[in-house]
């Protein structure tokens, strides 16, 4: 697996998500990492219902990860308009 990879994924996995908010901020990001992930589950050995509860949950943490992600971008811009007024 390649370098970057790992350092996402132990990042992620230490709950830094900084590297990941970037396909978040690219049109279709998100849909990428759906994606990706979608064809990495189904490349498991598990069964059917396994798979579908795995994927909804990490769509369950995207959706975590984007609103936190949301929540920053507002805070940012609140901060430069009290900043500036």
């Amino acid at each position: 697996m390649n370098e970057h990879f790992k350092d996402i994924i132990g990042s992620i996995g230490k709950g830094d998500t900084s590297l990941v908010e970037k396909f978040f901020r690219q049109p279709g990001g998100r849909k990428y990492l759906e994606n990706i992930t979608l064809i990495l589950i189904n490349a498991l050995p598990h069964h059917y219902e396994e798979k579908e509860e795995m994927y909804l949950g990490f769509v369950e943490v995207l959706d975590h990860m984007e609103q936190r992600i949301r929540q920053k971008e507002g805070q940012e811009i609140l901060e430069d308009v009290f900043r500036d007024s």
